[in-house]
């Protein structure tokens, strides 16, 4: 038995508190199966707390504890990759000062530890990690992110109603009227489903920034240049007029009726 084991009269409210969060990391290849098989997202941050760990990601953005902690508040990333130091209490704090943030409470925090069982991977789920990870097999890690994002980001299912006799529909990425199909480019897919399925809400910057899937390090304007593009394809279907601006605030489907 490990050494770190507490008593065995405590393991069963503890074993009660973290399997279910440490299983999708110990079994991280079932997971593979059960989540989204999509590129790992590139608006995942890595923060290294244990002194020049390689990122197991080739395409998450390396930051600074300050850095990341800013782009979690400010919504430009969803979600960080942290690799704790089993003699630090620093990666700890830092999640806790995420967790306490009322503008980055929400942000998955998925920490990497050297032993996904051992008292490290306990603290940081009780600090308020989403879950624990052996950060040496990538593909555990994509498959773990993949999962965590579709509480943040549920895929598409079905088909939405944009308008009269105009519809949306996930499982090609088709826009249809009448008799004509558009097959949509995977982003202004996202962008659209994102402000159809909430029609009338003005959705922020920072939300449709994660639907969208739009890296941290992108410039403010990405997001712009993308319902640019989508304002002009709708031109086409008559349907422009739907996605509004609001100045200051966002962007929402509206009936402009």
């Amino acid at each position: 038995m490990p050494h770190c084991l507490p008593p065995l009269g405590l393991l069963g409210p503890l074993l009660t508190a973290w399997l279910p969060h440490a299983w999708p990391g110990l079994l991280g290849h079932a997971a593979l199966s059960a989540g989204s098989t999509e590129p790992t997202r590139h608006s995942v941050l890595y923060v290294d707390f244990s002194r020049g760990a390689a990122c197991p990601l080739d395409n998450a953005q390396p930051a600074s504890p300050a850095l990341a902690l800013e782009q979690l508040r400010d919504g430009s990333s969803w979600a960080a990759m942290l690799r704790c130091a089993p003699d630090s209490g620093a990666p700890l704090d830092w999640i806790m000062g995420v967790r306490h943030h009322p503008e980055s409470a929400h942000a998955v925090l998925l920490a990497l530890v050297d032993d996904a069982a051992g008292p490290i991977a306990l603290q940081a789920l009780r600090a308020g990690a989403d879950a624990v990870l052996d950060g040496r097999s990538p593909a555990m890690v994509q498959a773990q992110l993949a999962r965590l994002r579709q509480r943040v980001a549920p895929e598409p299912v079905g088909c939405l109603c944009l308008a009269p006799g105009c519809s949306l529909h996930a499982d090609s990425r088709e826009l249809r009227q009448a008799d004509t199909a558009r097959a949509l480019q995977p982003q202004l897919f996202r962008l659209l489903w994102a402000l159809c399925e909430r029609p009338g809400r003005v959705l922020n910057p920072a939300t449709l920034r994660v639907a969208l899937d739009i890296p941290a390090r992108a410039d403010s304007q990405a997001l712009h240049t993308a319902v640019g593009r989508l304002r002009r394809l709708l031109r086409e279907f008559g349907l422009h007029e739907h996605l509004q601006t609001v100045h200051g605030s966002g962007y929402r489907w509206a009936d402009p009726g």
